[in-house]
């Protein structure tokens, strides 16, 4: 090798070096969707029905005192669950409440923060808000704490809580419920746009 190749190499690695470890430290980022369902004809005799599944996850950080994650909401155009909402809507068992969909780098479990879905969807007779929250270590985890509010005198009766933590595959659909209202869930690994423009296909596994 001469000396002048040696040098070359040198030099690329000096200065290519800080700028590859950058970006190996960048979170990657993920589209999450979560397609959020209520169940019209639930059969509880009226009980409440919180979920809160044992997780190694620690929650601390989706309190109301937490900084939110930075997001992207995502326009209708990119939403791939929509034969999920078109079947949801056609039964006479399930309702769509609302369906939100954004980007956003994720970390790992530590460094998580909660995205507020308040505000996003609903109707005039019942509506959903609460948190999310996304985490990569060697799975993804999603962390969900939403409420739905019913109308109604009674105001405990009128918000039915669904407290979740689940370890998540990408790009496979997850399956959140209680006997009042639900969550499709699926989370996508971001990839960049091609020279086209064209968003690169993906394959979903919808296995319950």
């Amino acid at each position: 090798m001469t000396n002048l190749l040696r040098a070359f190499i040198v030099a690329v690695v000096w200065l290519g070096g800080p700028a590859l470890a950058q970006a190996a430290d960048t979170p990657r980022q993920y589209d999450i969707e979560l397609l959020i369902f209520r169940n019209l004809v639930a059969n509880d005799n009226g009980e409440l029905w919180p979920q809160d599944y044992s997780s190694d996850w620690d929650s601390t950080n989706t309190n109301g005192t937490s900084p939110r994650a930075a997001v992207t909401w995502l326009p209708e155009s990119s939403f791939r669950l929509k034969p999920e909402r078109a079947a949801l809507n056609r039964s006479a068992q399930y309702r769509t409440l609302a369906y939100v969909a954004w980007r956003q780098p994720v970390t790992d479990r530590a460094d998580a923060r909660p995205v507020s879905l308040s505000e996003r969807g609903g109707n005039d007779t019942a509506w959903v808000d609460g948190t999310a929250t996304v985490a990569v270590e060697r799975y993804l985890h999603l962390a969900l704490d939403l409420q739905l509010h019913l109308p109604g005198t009674d105001a405990q009766a009128a918000q039915i809580r669904l407290t979740e933590q689940r370890r998540m595959r990408s790009r496979e659909l997850h399956y959140f419920d209680n006997p009042r209202f639900g969550v499709i869930a699926l989370i996508t690994p971001y990839e960049a746009p091609t020279k086209t423009g064209d968003r690169q296909p993906v394959e979903l596994s919808r296995k319950p």
